[in-house]
């Protein structure tokens, strides 16, 4: 992957975790996660403003579940912005649509 990470390819903490799932509250850094290093995310702006747009509730400093069609409506949102954005979506995306095959949604865990 180009700007997702695994557990065991993170580098310290400063990361945006994607976890599968509604988060158990209490379990961090999951094998099968991914995981976004803070400086990316806010390279990828139009991330950012596509996630606050289509999921108001999004908190960077803590849980936010991601439903489907939210996610549908990020990506569609981002299908005319920045390169970046669109490739971290797209990234995620592939990685996104296993986890709604299992899962009625996925949580990202902020800093």
């Amino acid at each position: 992957m180009k700007y997702f990470v695994t557990d065991r390819e993170r580098d310290g903490t400063c990361y945006h975790e994607f976890y599968k799932g509604r988060w158990d509250g209490k379990t961090f850094w999951k094998e099968d996660s991914i995981s976004l290093h803070d400086n990316i995310m806010f390279q990828a702006k139009e991330f950012i403003a596509a996630l606050v747009v289509c999921v108001p509730k999004y908190d960077p400093f803590g849980e936010t579940e991601i439903t489907a069609d939210e996610w549908i409506k990020i990506g569609t949102l981002i299908s005319s912005k920045d390169n970046i954005s669109k490739e971290v979506y797209e990234e995620a995306n592939k990685w996104a649509k296993e986890v709604f095959k299992s899962y009625g949604c996925f949580t990202i865990l902020g800093l």
